[in-house]
């Protein structure tokens, strides 16, 4: 049985997922069913006991389902394992984060065609990066779409005009990000929360504050991004350095991922199942935060 106070955690955890399946038209029948599979997929990878085979019996008393569902769930493969976002984010990535297409540090305006750049860097050179599968045309085209790149058609330079991509002007890429950044903060919080030996304890802190002016809370957003943006902007050139060195290495088979978000509440918006600063608790290894509320 759980206790009262993770209850109450996971409910405050729902409330903006449910929303956002309310809004996609994912009905509650069908979570029921997601949530079956995912019980199953997760008592079966994660809860088994050394040297012994799991049971149906024993991912019943596990997850409370009946054998008769679990039958005919296990060894499914429905539960989405974490990919790449495909050749345009990695694109934006490599613009951004390799010195050889910078100048000054910022993505640097880049001649369309190899044979225009002579023996410098061009577009073309940046997407035969990313693969040579990959057409440089057809990733032009996409970012173009997007709305994240200019083309100086007088001297045939590509711009990048965006600070990071937006995957909100694509369906599909924005659910990969959901899906990735979301689904990865998630497992870091749980491995907090159950205070995992392996791989350990991750890296999550928040600053919270509240009875703030509008105006307050406008300024600390602009810094928040700006701040935040250089730190991911660092980072994907340090992780892309390491990504390069290690190409032909086998053992290169870890991931990382690191993240950053703001979040803004306006007058009336509630969060009545979020601890306050009195129930906080910070301990080692845990997940803290620096909080400044004062309900």
């Amino acid at each position: 049985m759980t206790d009262g106070a993770f209850e109450a955690a996971i409910r405050r955890i729902l409330r903006p997922l449910v929303r956002a399946m309310i809004a996609r038209g994912l009905f509650y029948p069908r979570l029921t069913e997601i949530l079956k599979e995912v019980f199953v997929g997760e008592a079966e990878a994660h809860f088994g006991i050394a040297g012994r085979q799991m049971t149906d019996s024993r991912i019943s008393v596990l997850t409370g389902l009946q054998r008769r569902d679990i039958r005919g769930l296990r060894g499914a493969d429905d539960v989405e394992r974490p990919r790449g976002l495909g050749p345009v984010p990695r694109t934006v990535a490599h613009w951004q984060g390799d010195p050889r297409y910078q100048v000054d540090g910022a993505p640097a305006p880049l001649p369309r065609l190899a044979e225009a750049a002579g023996d410098g860097p061009s577009f073309e050179s940046l997407v035969r990066e990313i693969g040579r599968d990959v057409h440089a045309r057809t990733i032009l085209d996409e970012l173009s779409r997007l709305g994240l790149v200019t083309i100086d058609k007088k001297s045939d330079r590509v711009s990048l005009i965006a600070e990071a991509l937006l995957p909100s002007r694509d369906d599909a890429l924005l659910l990969g990000y959901y899906a990735a950044n979301l689904g990865d903060h998630a497992a870091a919080s749980a491995a907090n929360l159950m205070a995992s030996p392996d791989p350990g304890p991750f890296y999550e802190r928040a600053v919270h504050y509240n009875r703030l002016r509008a105006e307050d809370v406008d300024a600390l957003e602009a810094s928040a991004r700006e701040r935040l943006q250089d730190a991911l902007a660092a980072l994907n050139a340090d992780a892309l350095s390491r990504q390069r060195a290690a190409k032909d290495d086998p053992a290169a088979t870890a991931r990382f991922r690191a993240g950053a978000f703001v979040f803004r509440a306006g007058e009336g918006d509630r969060d009545d199942d979020a601890p306050t600063a009195a129930r906080a608790v910070d301990t080692p290894g845990a997940p803290t935060a620096a909080n400044g509320d004062t309900s």
